[in-house]
């Protein structure tokens, strides 16, 4: 990994691709007429904050949030980021609706380099903490102990079919065999090329069910 003139470690060249779906809304066939405005039930901001939890613990705090324009995407966003000491950018965008291709949002993702690291909610800028060098047999740090920059996150909160096929589109896999439940969580990582079709590799799928398990 090269350093900065100054000894600073270099970002990393690695992105997380953090997609949430929506926690629980209720029924969407009760009023379809503004199901854009549906929130979240309790149910479903429990979901949220257990996804939040669950990524603050795997240490994926992002430099920024891709969120639909749909309320209970939104409330969903809003509710995991609780758990953030910082306030990430924030983007809202009709890319991640729930017909939209996912070549939109994958673009647009590609065209907007992340946000810088976030600054702590209060103004004060938050302290980037870099992973200690492992050490060698003896206590002495060896030249294959160098510094890893942590991979840069984003979070990217959308609804189905379109996360799904944006798994697919990423990874290769078939959208069919990746269906992620209201509440769930799925982590894709890119390398330097950035979110392309095919380039990336899903990391984990987390269930509800399963980011319980987590927090256990």
């Amino acid at each position: 990994m090269s350093k900065h003139a100054s000894g600073a470690v270099a970002e990393s060249t690695r992105t997380i691709l953090c997609l949430v779906r929506h926690g629980d809304a209720g029924d969407a066939l009760a009023l379809p007429e503004i199901d854009a405005l549906r929130g979240l039930t309790e149910k479903g901001r429990r979901q949220a904050q257990r996804v939040g939890k669950a990524l603050k613990r795997l240490g994926l705090e992002p430099r920024d949030v891709w969120v639909s324009r749909l309320r209970r995407a939104g409330e969903t966003a809003e509710v995991a980021a609780t758990t953030l000491a910082f306030s990430p950018r924030w983007i809202a965008t009709a890319a991640l609706a729930p017909e939209a291709l996912p070549e939109r949002i994958a673009k647009a993702l590609l065209e907007t380099p992340p946000a810088p690291f976030p600054s702590a909610k209060g103004g004060e800028e938050r302290a980037r903490v870099q992973p200690k060098p492992r050490r060698r047999k003896g206590g002495a740090a060896g030249p294959a102990a160098a510094k890893e920059a942590a991979p840069v996150a984003r979070w990217v909160v959308g609804h189905e079919p379109h996360l799904s096929r944006l798994l697919g589109y990423l990874t290769g896999a078939p959208a069919e065999a990746l269906r992620l439940p209201k509440g769930s969580l799925a982590l894709v990582e890119c390398d330097g090329r950035g979110p392309q079709a095919g380039a990336c590799h899903l990391q984990g799928l987390f269930t509800p069910g399963a980011l319980k398990a987590l927090r256990r």
